[in-house]
């Protein structure tokens, strides 16, 4: 039997009732009251995206049993006008309250999930919001079981289950976690630090309240000042959904419930812890023109969103760094990680960082994507790292690109914005040079990269395998997955020999040489072959039989590495640590 706190207060300028009474159905009843308005015919919307995620999303799909009255409870009439915009009718002079219901169970997504444990609720996926009262006042209250505890970065009320933003958009980006959860509080420079997880797994609450003490104190290297004097990691500890999502005072961090005991399974969590805490600067502080404030309703585009999430993904393992939360070797098998997807990305010689920014709200994945596309993230990463090096450079190692960053916080801080004439500005004020050509190379441009020169200036080389000896193996370009009838392609590399061959995604693949396909990977199969031999591979393809001929190319038989160079100097030492932020590892490290 569930019992519920009833939280009660005072009418606001915007009053919001989120009431959790079925969570076992997935449902919440939400009630808004609103101040009078001046206008005959009033709009109320639901956000067609969420930030974070650059990308429309049916978020009205889950709305149903819309009503609204006025003060005196009269019933008022109301249409639907487009999929997320409900119109309300008579509604001059008068205060009107709007209810409805709400079904959340896209837990993936990080938008809204409600079950008989907890609910986590991204406001701009549950609340609707007007134009004329977008920026007043919004107080909060949750009916929820009463076992529940109720955390978000909001401000709090003064009942357990109450909060307070200062206008919508403080609550859009201000989720918040209630249910059965673990809870730690901790402190570090007279700011409030909170972590919440939800669900059960094989993670250690107090390792991880020890890291994230140490990690939030490395933001100094690149940020002077905090944003914020209360910070809440969320983390959901699931069976299936993986992700996270930064927001203006807290982040949310899904993982699966049995990955955070190892070291790469948790390397991977504080990783995404650091990346995320960045975003508190990069993004909510200062975010690129066509951002600010945020359009809710349609696209928002931009040739910077791999500033935002690119030149993040570069910086979050500094911070790891100077927080001994990653040990230097760990930080050049990310580095190697890095150039490998780089090196087998086609798609960098069809669409520049530049345009895979602006067109990030059509982004799928799939296999056209990877051969004619760049992501923000790993290509974002690249000519962060390309403009580090070349910051470091031209300043005789005084400056570096988290110096950029932090000019950002400091001048261009929301409601301003910046564009590209101001990184550019900016990076002629603190290296002398005018960087319009380079921008036009490597931003509008296919950026185009020499490794191991790169490398090199760091005191640093790259191999695969054996230095003296690297092995090759036998290569199609074929990624495939294992299905009911065979192996079905899921991906055929741009230029490779499958390419070449003419394979297609979704083909099966049922044998090899007439031999019957038994491998549960196409990659076993080819050890038994060498580069240049020569294969019959037999398939479906629309249900019909075909066999077709393949030259095996070559690939590295062993993962890329990045090292120390045994003979370094003075200079690349210094230029390894203005980059990291620590010396020089040893070579045999």
């Amino acid at each position: 039997m569930l019992y519920f706190v009833h939280c009660t207060i005072a009418q606001a300028n915007v009053s919001v009732n989120i009431r959790i009474d079925q969570p076992q159905h997935h449902y919440a009843q939400i009630t808004i009251k609103f101040d009078k308005f001046n206008r005959q015919k009033t709009n109320f919307y639901l956000p067609t995206w969420r930030t974070g995620r650059y990308e429309i999303i049916n978020l009205a799909n889950g709305i149903r049993e819309f009503s609204a009255m006025d003060e005196s409870g009269n019933t008022l009439k109301w249409k639907k006008i487009d999929k997320d915009t409900w119109q309300v009718q008579d509604t001059l002079d008068k205060k009107v309250e709007i209810s409805y219901q709400v079904y959340a169970n896209q837990l993936g997504q990080r938008t809204r999930h409600i079950d008989d444990s907890h609910a986590f609720i991204d406001a701009s996926t549950v609340v609707m919001y007007n134009d004329s009262t977008r920026y007043q006042k919004h107080h909060i209250s949750l009916n929820v079981p009463a076992s529940w505890r109720s955390v978000s970065g909001l401000e709090l009320g003064t009942e357990p289950h109450q909060f307070i933003a200062k206008n919508y958009d403080v609550l859009a980006d201000s989720p918040i976690e209630t249910g059965i959860n673990e809870h730690y509080k901790f402190s570090v420079d007279s700011l409030n630090y909170e972590l919440v997880i939800w669900g059960k797994g094989n993670y250690d609450s107090a390792k991880m309240v020890a890291d994230l003490t140490m990690l939030v104190q490395q933001s100094k290297h690149i940020w002077q000042g905090y944003p914020f004097e209360r910070y809440v990691f969320m983390v959901h500890a699931t069976s299936g959904a993986r992700g996270a999502t930064e927001h203006l005072n807290s982040t949310i961090i899904q993982r699966s419930r049995f990955q955070f005991s190892s070291r790469k399974d948790y390397l991977g969590f504080i990783s995404t812890a650091a990346h995320e805490f960045i975003h508190t600067w990069n993004v909510k502080q200062y975010r690129p023109k066509g951002l600010v404030p945020y359009d809710y309703q349609q696209e928002n585009y931009s040739t910077l969103l791999w500033v935002s999430e690119g030149s993040t993904s570069y910086l979050q393992n500094q911070l790891l760094l100077r927080g001994d939360l990653m040990s230097s070797e760990e930080f050049l098998e990310s580095l190697a990680k890095w150039i490998t997807g780089y090196i087998h990305k086609p798609g960098r010689q069809s669409q520049t960082v530049a345009e895979a920014s602006f067109d990030k709200w059509l982004e799928e994945g799939g296999d056209y994507d990877k051969n004619h596309s760049v992501n923000i993230y790993s290509e974002g990463f690249l000519v962060s790292w390309l403009l580090d090096f070349s910051i470091i450079e031209k300043t005789n190692l005084e400056k570096s690109y988290r110096d950029v960053h932090n000019i950002l916080y400091q001048n261009h801080k929301i409601p301003k914005s910046f564009d590209e004439a101001d990184l550019v500005a900016i990076l002629k004020q603190m290296t002398g040079d005018d960087y319009q050509y380079w921008w036009q190379e490597n931003v509008h441009g296919y950026a185009k990269v020499d490794f191991d020169q790169l490398l090199a200036k760091a005191g640093l080389t790259m191999f695969y395998g054996d230095k003296e000896n690297s092995k090759q193996q036998a290569w199609t370009g074929l990624k495939t997955k294992l299905s009911p009838n065979g192996l079905q392609v899921t991906t055929v590399e741009k230029n490779s020999p499958a390419w070449q061959a003419g394979f297609m995604v979704d083909d099966i693949i049922v044998a090899v040489n007439g031999l019957r396909m038994v491998d549960k990977n196409l990659s076993k199969r080819l050890t038994n072959f060498q580069p240049k031999d020569q294969l019959r591979l037999t398939y479906f393809r629309r249900d019909e039989l075909d066999t077709r001929r393949i030259v095996l190319g070559t690939i590295p038989e062993a993962k890329l590495k990045v090292i120390p160079l045994e003979q370094v100097s003075k200079n690349q030492k210094a230029f390894f640590k203005q980059w990291t932020g620590i010396d020089f590892p040893s070579p045999n490290q």
